[in-house]
């Protein structure tokens, strides 16, 4: 964190301004997560990635102010965490624990998770699992206590959700209580609880060169090694189920997309472009190149550049976007 005297944190402050309108991805995930070339190993991270990836779309679509840090590794003293996402506004840091787990999550009155998984309509099993809360709060602590042993934040208020990604899975809170059903969310819930609490009130208020100092600052404790803990294997037992129950989605999510879905998806983002540039939709992309995204689905950059009518303008201006659509509808 760079150190200021009175006078330059006073130029500094005078200096900064509120430009940004939309979200930044400050860093995006990195392959070395998958450590082993086994093709179990590949499925199991294919199915946490893709959880992952419809919470960044989410994000990215938000019309936000945010910096989104994506698979932040960060450790403080004794203590280490993996921390799928840390989203920081300007008035708070949202830590997102992200759970892709298929079946049916009940949360009990004493807070309790309880997992029950049915084929043909029969109960395979169920059981308990360890509190993806508790898991989100330790993290959270250990990110806070980082944070402010370096002087990146000093009053900052440091949040934290978890977030069910699978769209088969059904989450009953009923009897859970009013603490939690605020805090676990669906995917398609996040964006409306992050402006919910940008309505209140915070002690604090950052303009973007703030933003981006802090977004630095967590960058710089970022350790890119991997490392195994408890969560981990938490992780992977439940992720392991969750593909022995549903693996035809797993070993082929691409070729599993609902076609009208994804054509309507791509069609409102083309809407939405073209409205944004007071441009025709077909100078985003012709209906020709509508069907050949619809038919080849790219999912690399280099994949969406073979598409008929996608060139390197386009592919800079939005083939980011145009293959998180696409990877999202591969999760459903």
């Amino acid at each position: 964190m760079i150190k200021r005297n009175f006078f330059e944190r006073i130029t500094f402050a005078l200096k900064d301004t509120e430009k940004l309108k939309k979200p930044i991805v400050v860093k995006q995930a990195s392959d070395i997560k998958l450590q082993h070339n086994i093709s179990k190993d590949i499925q199991l991270w294919q199915l946490g990635a893709k959880g992952e990836n419809n919470v960044l779309f989410e994000l990215k679509n938000s019309y936000l102010p945010l910096h989104i840090l994506h698979d932040i590794k960060i450790a403080s003293e004794e203590n280490k965490a993996q921390l799928d996402f840390v989203v920081l506004t300007r008035k708070f840091i949202l830590v997102i624990e992200v759970k892709n787990y298929y079946g049916n999550i009940k949360i009990n009155d004493k807070d309790e998770f309880i997992r029950k998984v049915y084929r043909n309509k029969h109960l395979q099993f169920e059981g308990g699992f360890y509190s993806p809360i508790r898991q989100v709060q330790r993290q959270a602590i250990i990110l806070e206590n980082v944070l402010k042993q370096h002087e990146v934040i000093n009053k900052t208020p440091i949040k934290h959700v978890v977030v069910f990604t699978n769209s088969k899975t059904i989450l009953d809170m009923k009897e859970a209580s009013t603490e939690v059903r605020q805090i676990v969310l669906r995917a398609d819930q996040l964006v409306s609880y992050i402006t919910k609490e940008l309505q209140q009130k915070s002690p604090v208020h950052f303009l973007d060169n703030k933003m981006q100092e802090i977004s630095n600052g967590i960058l710089s404790h970022h350790q890119e090694e991997t490392f195994l803990h408890k969560d981990d294997t938490i992780d992977h037992k439940l992720l392991e189920e969750t593909l022995e129950t549903d693996i035809k989605d797993v070993q082929a999510p691409v070729r599993t997309l609902n076609h009208s879905e994804l054509e309507e998806a791509l069609r409102s983002y083309r809407k939405q472009q073209a409205n944004k540039a007071n441009l025709k939709a077909f100078h985003i992309f012709s209906n020709q190149t509508l069907e050949q995204l619809l038919q080849h689905r790219p999912i690399t950059l280099a994949e969406l550049k073979a598409i008929h009518g996608i060139g390197d303008n386009k592919v800079n201006a939005f083939g980011e976007e145009l293959i998180s659509i696409i990877q999202r509808y591969s999760c459903r």
